[in-house]
Parts: C-alpha cells; structure tokens; sequence
C-alpha cells in the first residue's frame, strides 16, 4: 500500500505543469469516530480545485488508537460569479480511506458530499459541512471472517492553505 501510495503521490504531483499553482496547507477534521489532523496539497483549476490530504487521527471508539486517513477531493464554487465575494459558497465531492490497527484491522472507505464557505480574498480559509457513506470492513480477532457495515457519516471540515490563488 505504502509502495503505490508514494508513486501516485510522485506520478500526481510530476504531472502537475506549474508547480507555483500548488497550495499547501493544513486542516482538522471531526467525524463520527476520530479526529483527524491533516496536510493539504491542491491544484486550482479553472472551474475548481483538485485535492489530497494525508491525515492522521485518533480514534475515540478504540481507546486512542491512531488512524491514519488518505482522501481525494475536487471542490469548487455554486457559481464563478460567486468567486469574487469574500465568502464564496462551495461544494465537494471526497473520497476517503482511513483505517485502525488495535488487535484487529478496521477499514473504512468513504463518499462525501457536501457544502461550505471559502473565506477571505484569496479563499486560504475554508469551512465544509459533509456527509457521505462509509463501508467499515473489519478484519482479524474479534471477527474470524471479514465482516462489512455500512453507515451514514456526517463530517465538519476546516482547512488553511499557505498560498494565494
């Protein structure tokens, strides 16, 4: 998993033609069971914003166990003519994988919607509202053959990013 992660991370980021156009930034994540501390590079587009977060959270179910998150986003505003607002209306859509490791492996991998406001001239601050559904596959002691749920998650994002569009 390691392996492939870094050479999509390294494909994505070399195919990127202007590297001034990256933002990095940081951002923190509550959702049902963790939270959720995080790293942000995005690429703007021309009708929006293309996005990973590397993240690591602790898990509230589990006693603390850390839980590491890998996610993929494409954000973009309800409207360009909102784009030139202080407050510009957003959307998302994400893909997340997060797992915990304590006697047994819990996996989750998720789809979300949802909606948000970007702060500030150049949009460096950003506060989501999401939900999505999440399928939890569990592996290991505690279920001898692998067991998958699925449920709803709401999720409440806030990001910073170091740069200006």
């Amino acid at each position: 998993m390691t392996k492939s992660l870094t050479i999509f991370l390294f494909l994505f980021l070399n195919s990127l033609p202007n590297w001034a156009q990256i933002h990095f930034g940081i951002g923190a994540a509550i959702h049902r069971y963790d939270q959720v501390l995080g790293l942000k590079v995005v690429k703007p587009l021309d009708y929006g914003s293309l996005g990973i977060d590397l993240g690591l959270g602790v898990e509230r179910s589990l006693q603390g166990v850390l839980a590491p998150q890998l996610a993929f986003s494409f954000q973009a505003p309800f409207s360009q003519k909102a784009t030139l607002k202080k407050a510009t209306p957003c959307y998302a859509l994400r893909y997340q994988f997060d797992f915990q490791n304590a006697s047994f492996l819990d996996t989750y991998h998720s789809f979300y919607l949802g909606a948000g406001l970007a702060f500030g001239e150049y949009k460096r601050l950003s506060v989501y509202l999401n939900a999505g559904i999440v399928m939890e596959q569990m592996y290991g002691v505690l279920e001898p053959s692998k067991s998958t749920h699925f449920f709803l998650n709401p999720q409440a994002q806030i990001s910073y990013f170091f740069g200006k569009r």
